[in-house]
Formats: structure tokens, C-alpha cells, sequence
């Protein structure tokens, strides 16, 4: 009998062997897929040795002629700084509050995103982000390179930032990492850099920032158009005090408070701010120069004929008038001009606020000029052989249906022509139109720069030739010296390096009004001003100019400034306010010589008189003595 076999028992596979085989499992296959994944995602990474220096609009930078940056276009770059070069507490303003785990992590900061995470989830809303001063860098360097766009927001374009910014942290140092970063943020209105924001926000090179400076720009990172120190110094200045707040915090700075006390004056003293009116003239210069150079491809540096202290005083004297009485006279536009007598634009205010239209009325707009437009009539009349003592009749005239009037004149049988610009009496002017014909009105006007003044319309004798301020304003400067005047407001134009593409050069231009009949014009323009409808701006006794209405829709003074004894220091100016909308009438007194005339008289007191705050100091006295006030009515004096 055979002997029964036992089965064989097999062995139990031991559960720790089986656990870790499947994890080597996992982990193999994980690491295959994460390598798959890895090398997809890298795919079209830049090369960090070859690194495009950017991808922008060449930057346009518009200054005075002492220097003085007055806007900016384009992408602003500068060259590079290094960080040794700057002061220490200007890369840690930005450590403080982009990034103070910036030195204790490899390109994500765990930590951080986690507590991000928790405070967005406390706030319900994204108060705290938690990328690295490294994934911004790289985040940056993917824009520049064009592999993504700043409206980029998906999965894809997140991992393709981590990977550059982990290879970042491998290929480079901290500090270069920060060097790389300062040289290439963002710092709002199209400036790139630490020096390019430095230079447009404080006209200064980023080596010889203070710490408040610091402070700012770095704050400004979070939002760079809301804290923006130009246009929105209180939001900028509250964001300051968070990064310096910050940096006290974390050990960078001792006494915060201290810092703010000493240097937050003069940092915003430095600050220049974007939505002046100067932005009118920065737009104009701008085109001009496109103009000029055509096409532009690089970076240039265009220097302007801006004079800083009229440019101010024309701003001041429109604000004050446009707030004093804009509201009494029911307008709600001016715009303002002053050139010099070859006509450089020295000055320009193209609207009451820049940031709610860009519309520049002073070159821009055609509007009518009344009785400003009469010089050319009276000039073509004194060429013709007219003599200021000659007499015409003042009587009231008709033409076919048109029955012109005279605004608050008296008619007495015949008057001097010297009488009827001084009073402007618009008969007098019509009369002599239909006497040398307009065909010589016509030729007189076009030979100044105004165009277009129809020969068939005996009404463009009062003023209905359409007109820019800048053309009449350039017309009035040629009776400074009898030539012809072609305003220009760029002297010259050179690249970043230096190199000259531009250069104004100044021709001699010969006389266009014989010089009897120019010493006549200028006596009647001067008449004006110390007999008639413009004496409110007779502050001076070398002040020429001449008012002009057009009905209650638009308002003018045109004149210009002329020492004999110092031919350098002369120039014009115009003035002019009204409505965007000519249905929206200003009421019936508003002629040139109210507001228009004491506009440029305010103008005229802040250049020639020593104490800065004499034309405040000259209105408010007006008002007490009834000169000038807010019921229109009791300005009597204000003249036409």
C-alpha cells in the first residue's frame, strides 16, 4: 500500500513586500508620466543664454529743453542696472512685500501659497497672491519671449512658469535672480525697470533713491495703475506706508515712522504728475514727431520748446477762472496758447481736465472767432491805403436780409477807424470789407495763416471764418515783427544714445506786412487793450491784443506781449472758452472781454509782476470792488 503524499503548502507572500513593490510600482510609473508631463510642458521653454531683451512699443520720451521729462509713450526701458550699484534697501522694499521668504525657498514658497490660500479663504476674496519674486521673474520672462500673453490664465501656462522659475533657482544665484527681476517688472504706464521707473516717476536715476521712493515703487507692483504716484499720490502714499510698515517688521529698517516724517514730502515733491494739462502739448509733440521721423522703430528722446514757468502760469490762470466762474457764465471748456514770437509753443491747455477727454481745443478745434478776426479786415483796409484817423460811418447797415448790430454801442454818424477796432463796432468792420472787397481781406488773413475766409460772405468781416486757437494765436504773434510765423513745438529729436535725427533750424524769414501798415495794426491792437474791449488785461504797457464773441457760444482774447527794449523776452498768447457742445449756450455776457480777459491778465501778472500770488490778490480785490464778480451783471467794467 502506497503512502499517502502530503500537498505542499505554498508560502504566504510576505504584505511589506507586497506594499513596497507596488509603491516601486507607483513610483516608477509616476516618475515615467511626471518625465512624460515634464518634457511636454518644457517643450518651448526659452533659452536662458539667449534671452530676448524685450517685446514692446519703442518708448518716446518728451522733456524741456533743460531736461525736465514731461510724458512718455511707448515701452520704457533703461540699461541695466546691477545690484550692487543700488542702495540695500531697494531690492529689500520689494523682498518685504512681494516676497520675504524670498531667501528660504527654491522657487515656490509652500508655505506661503498655503497661508495665502487660508487668508483668500477667511477674506471669500483673493487678498493675498502667492507667487515668488522667482515665478514673477519667469512670468515675465515667458511674456517677453512671447510663448505667453499677460490674459493667459490656464494650467498649462502655471506649469510652464513653475519649470522656469525651478530652473531659474538652479541656474542662478539669489542675487541675480532679484538683479534679473528689478531690471524687467513692470512698473505701470509703460515703464519697465527699476532706473526707467525711477526716472519717469522721480526724474532720477534708481541709484540715488530714498527709501520712501523705494517704498512707492515697490507698492506700486500690487496695482501699478492704481498706485501710481503721479496720478493717484494718495493711494501710492497709503501703499507705501504698507511696504515700510513691512520692512520694519521683517528687520530691514528700524523706524518706519521716522523715514515717513523725513522723506515722504520731498518724494512726492519729486513725483510728477500724469494727468496735467501739459498733456495736451506731450499728445501734440508726439504726433508731430511721427510726422517728422515717420514710422517709429527705436527708442527716442524728443526735446520740446516747453517753457515750464508760462506752461504753469496758463494752467493756474485757466483752473482758477474755469472753478471761480464756470458755473456763473455757464461754460465749461477753455483751452490756452502761448508761443513765442518765432512760434515756438512755449504753452498749451487744450481742455479743463485731460484724463476725461483727450480732445486738444487749442489745435483741434475750429470754432468762430467774432471780433477777433476784424485785424485782418482792418490790416487789408491800412494796406490798401486807410489811415487809423480816417472816418467811417457807424450807422446800422443791411445786406439783402442780414441786418447786422453793434453789442452795446451808440451809433454816432461817423467814426475814426482807430474808434471802431478800439469799440469794436462790427458796422465799421463790414463797411470797410465791402469797401477793399474781400478778396483783399481774404489775401491779407491767408498770408498770416488763416485759410478758407470765404470772399462771398460779407458776415466773415465780424468773425465766421472758422479758426484754431493756434492758428489765430500764431496770426496775432506775426504783428509782433511783421513775418510770417509757422508754430513748432520740437526743437530737436535724438535716439537714447545721443545721436541727433532731428534738428529745428531757424531760417531768415522776410517781413510780410509793410512796416507803416505794421505800426498802425499793433497801435490798434494796443488801443484795445488800454481804450476798449480788452483794458481788463492792461496790466502793462507794452500788452497788445483783441477780444472776440461769437454771440453766447464762443469767447476770445488774442494779443501778445513786446517790450521795445528787449525783443527775447516778448510773446503771444489766446485764450479761448466755451462749450464742447454749441447748444449748450454760456449766458449772453459772456463776451472776450470778461473771462477771456481776465484769464490772460492773470496770465500776464504771474510772468511780469515779482509776487507770485499778485493775480489771485488783483481778482479778489476786483470782486470786492464789483469789477469783476460772481453775478455778471455788476461787472460793468469787464468791458466787451
Amino acid at each position: 500500500m502506497r503512502a499517502k503524499t502530503r500537498p505542499i503548502k505554498k508560502k504566504k507572500k510576505s504584505f511589506l513586500r507586497i506594499f513596497f513593490r507596488h509603491c516601486l510600482c507607483l513610483f516608477v510609473c509616476g516618475l515615467v508620466s511626471f518625465s512624460v508631463v515634464l518634457l511636454y510642458f518644457a517643450n518651448g521653454l526659452p533659452d536662458l543664454k539667449n534671452l530676448k531683451t524685450e517685446i514692446r512699443f519703442p518708448g518716446v520720451t518728451i522733456q524741456t529743453y533743460d531736461g525736465k521729462i514731461l510724458g512718455t509713450y511707448g515701452d520704457l526701458y533703461e540699461e541695466l542696472v546691477k545690484l550692487e550699484d543700488l542702495p540695500k534697501y531697494v531690492p529689500e522694499a520689494f523682498i518685504a512685500i512681494e516676497d520675504k521668504r524670498f531667501f528660504h525657498h527654491f522657487g515656490i514658497d509652500f508655505i506661503g501659497f498655503c497661508r495665502a490660500i487660508y487668508q483668500n479663504y477667511i477674506a471669500r476674496k483673493v487678498i493675498q497672491g502667492g507667487s515668488t519674486i522667482t515665478q514673477q521673474l519667469a512670468k515675465n520672462i515667458l511674456i517677453a519671449e512671447g510663448i505667453i500673453t499677460h490674459y493667459d490664465k490656464t494650467i498649462k501656462r502655471k506649469i510652464k512658469e513653475l519649470l522656469l522659475a525651478f530652473w531659474l533657482e538652479y541656474r542662478f544665484s539669489k542675487a541675480d535672480i532679484m538683479m534679473l527681476y528689478i531690471n524687467r517688472v513692470y512698473f505701470g504706464a509703460g515703464t519697465y525697470g527699476i532706473d526707467a521707473a525711477s526716472r519717469k516717476y522721480f526724474n532720477k536715476s534708481s541709484t540715488k533713491l530714498s527709501i520712501f521712493e523705494a517704498a512707492i515703487l515697490a507698492g506700486l507692483l500690487k496695482a501699478p495703475t492704481k498706485y501710481n504716484p503721479g496720478n493717484h499720490p494718495n493711494y501710492a502714499y497709503e501703499r507705501a506706508l504698507v511696504v515700510l510698515k513691512m520692512m520694519e517688521e521683517q528687520g530691514y529698517i528700524k523706524d518706519a515712522k521716522e523715514i515717513e516724517k523725513k522723506q515722504a514730502k520731498s518724494a512726492f515733491a519729486n513725483s510728477p504728475q500724469q494727468d496735467q494739462n501739459c498733456m495736451y502739448f506731450c499728445d501734440y509733440a508726439y504726433e508731430q514727431a511721427k510726422k517728422i521721423l515717420g514710422e517709429i522703430e527705436d527708442d527716442i528722446v524728443i526735446i520740446t520748446t516747453l517753457d515750464d514757468k508760462k506752461q504753469t502760469a496758463a494752467e493756474a490762470s485757466v483752473d482758477f477762472y474755469v472753478k471761480t466762474e464756470g458755473d456763473n457764465y455757464k461754460f465749461s471748456e477753455a483751452s490756452f496758447i502761448c508761443l513765442n514770437r518765432d512760434g515756438a509753443i512755449l504753452a498749451m491747455v487744450g481742455g479743463t481736465k485731460y484724463s476725461a477727454t483727450q480732445f486738444n481745443r487749442a489745435v483741434q478745434a475750429n470754432r468762430l472767432p467774432g471780433s477777433a478776426f476784424k485785424i485782418f479786415v482792418y490790416g487789408a483796409a491800412i494796406e490798401y491805403g486807410f489811415q487809423l484817423e480816417d472816418k467811417i460811418s457807424d450807422e446800422p447797415i443791411s445786406i439783402s436780409n442780414w441786418r447786422p448790430k453793434n453789442y452795446k454801442w451808440k451809433s454816432r454818424g461817423e467814426i475814426s477807424l482807430l474808434d471802431g477796432f478800439t469799440h469794436s463796432v462790427n458796422t465799421v468792420s463790414i463797411r470797410l470789407a465791402q469797401f477793399i472787397g474781400l478778396e483783399r481781406v481774404s489775401k491779407f488773413a491767408k498770408k498770416l495763416g488763416i485759410f478758407d475766409v470765404s470772399i462771398h460772405d460779407m458776415s466773415v468781416a465780424i468773425g465766421t471764418t472758422p479758426v484754431t486757437l493756434k492758428d489765430i494765436t500764431s496770426a496775432y504773434t506775426s504783428f509782433m515783427d511783421g513775418i510770417p510765423i509757422w508754430p513748432y513745438c520740437i526743437t530737436e529729436i535724438q535716439t537714447k544714445s545721443g545721436d541727433i535725427l532731428f534738428q529745428k533750424n531757424k531760417e531768415k524769414i522776410l517781413p510780410i506786412i509793410d512796416e507803416e501798415a505794421l505800426i498802425s495794426c499793433k497801435a490798434l491792437l494796443r488801443n484795445v487793450v488800454k481804450n476798449g474791449t480788452g483794458r481788463a488785461v492792461n496790466v502793462n504797457a507794452h500788452i497788445y491784443g483783441k477780444t472776440g464773441t461769437n454771440g453766447n457760444t464762443d469767447a476770445w482774447f488774442v494779443g501778445f506781449y513786446d517790450p521795445p527794449d528787449d525783443k527775447n523776452s516778448g510773446f503771444s498768447m489766446g485764450v479761448w472758452i466755451g462749450n464742447d457742445i454749441n447748444r449748450q449756450k454760456m449766458i449772453e455776457t459772456s463776451t472776450g472781454g470778461r473771462i477771456p480777459a481776465r484769464i490772460a491778465k492773470m496770465f500776464f501778472l504771474k510772468l511780469l509782476s515779482n509776487d507770485e500770488s499778485v493775480a489771485e490778490k488783483t481778482f479778489l480785490k476786483e470782486v470786492d470792488t464789483g469789477i469783476a464778480s460772481k453775478k455778471p451783471g455788476l461787472g460793468a467794467l469787464l468791458g466787451m
